[in-house]
């Protein structure tokens, strides 16, 4: 049963925290595969894996706030929930390189955007706080992944 307040809260409920860190878990877990990869063909896989995955995710937050867009259909409010998933799409055909590059950036964007604009107001104040924690630390795997690349 959901609590009352739950919506005005700030403070993330436990089973959301977990879930979300549980998501960044393969992010972090193929980039380490990455880097301590024994040849460039297991480094390829990962990178592929983890491009792959990211991609995965970009597309769940756009999913997220088309299911926010669906409440008043509004045209701008569902183009911006489905664009997530086209960039994402195209970074996968992308080297992996540099879909690293593109993903961070979008996942900073979208981040951005969604903590900053708010783009519904049913979303708790619990949800802008995971996630700017959850994109933050995405974001820099990414980041961190390229630079040991380079």
């Amino acid at each position: 049963m959901r609590h009352p307040g739950m919506f005005l809260s700030r403070e993330i409920p436990a089973a959301a925290g977990w879930l979300g860190g549980a998501g960044v878990v393969p992010f972090i877990a193929l980039a380490i595969a990455a880097a301590a990869a024994p040849d460039a063909v297991w480094r390829e896989l990962a990178l592929r894996a983890f491009v792959a995955y990211s991609a995965v995710i970009l597309s769940f937050l756009g999913g997220i706030r088309w299911g926010a867009a669906l409440g008043n259909a509004d045209t701008r409010r569902l183009a911006t929930s489905v664009a997530p998933s086209l960039l994402a799409f195209g970074c996968l055909l992308l080297p992996s390189a540099d879909a690293l590059k593109v993903l961070a950036l979008l996942f900073a964007v979208v981040g951005i955007f969604d903590v900053m604009k708010r783009p519904t107001p049913e979303w708790p104040a619990w949800f802008m706080r995971l996630r700017a924690r959850l994109s933050g630390a995405v974001v820099v795997v990414h980041l961190a992944l390229w630079a040991g690349l380079t």
